[in-house]
């Protein structure tokens, strides 16, 4: 296995333990930002305040349903994109176009409150060098995509736990209806070119090893 594969494992492997672990938003973490819009509020919390080529973002996210309503999120759909004009990394979460089969979707009561997870590796292109000259990320934003209204798609959800269920092309501008989408504040990152983190990864492993 070459040693940049291993790398991306060990990195991936870290992200995933990070977000298992993270039970809670902490509303203090500088890592935290926010959305609101008709009284769907969710908060994010980044995983690392670091990113290089080849390292995912991971996100630990509460979204808070204060409608008399239920919504729903395709928790599992994310991606992450750069843009180099904003020196943004976006990370999106949830599915804001249908495809062939119906995403697995979460429920979100009225009142109620859900912490999920997600992760995505946008990307970056490789350097070993950073100057005042070479454009790399400095924030992370975190873009949500959700139905609002569940109603036309109530049997879709019913029977998602029999396995994925086709989605049928008269529900397709109904999605995009009842799709709303909500953009988090930006969130500063530090980015560590490739060559320095594969060096301070090592360090730090060859000094676990005592």
């Amino acid at each position: 296995m070459r040693t940049s594969t291993r790398f991306r494992l060990f990195v991936l492997t870290f992200t995933f333990a990070a977000i298992a672990s993270a039970a809670e938003i902490d509303m203090d973490d500088p890592r935290r930002s926010i959305g609101r819009e008709n009284n769907i509020r969710i908060d994010a919390q980044l995983v690392r305040d670091s990113v290089s080529p080849g390292t995912a973002i991971g996100v630990t996210y509460q979204i808070q349903n204060l409608t008399n309503a239920p919504i729903a999120i395709a928790e599992k759909v994310a991606s992450a994109s750069y843009d180099p004009d904003t020196l943004t990394i976006v990370l999106s979460i949830g599915s804001e176009t249908p495809q062939e089969n119906m995403p697995r979707m979460i429920t979100i009561g009225p009142g109620e409150k859900k912490i999920l997870h997600a992760v995505a590796t946008p990307q970056l292109l490789p350097t070993t060098t950073r100057t005042a000259f070479t454009l790399v990320p400095r924030y992370v934003q975190v873009k949500v995509s959700f139905l609002r209204d569940v109603a036309p798609f109530d049997a879709l959800l019913t029977s998602q736990s029999r396995g994925p269920q086709r989605f049928p092309d008269e529900l397709f501008d109904k999605w995009f209806e009842c799709n709303d989408t909500i953009l988090l504040n930006s969130v500063p990152i530090r980015f560590t070119p490739r060559q320095n983190r594969v060096d301070a990864e090592t360090r730090e492993a060859r000094g676990s090893s005592f």
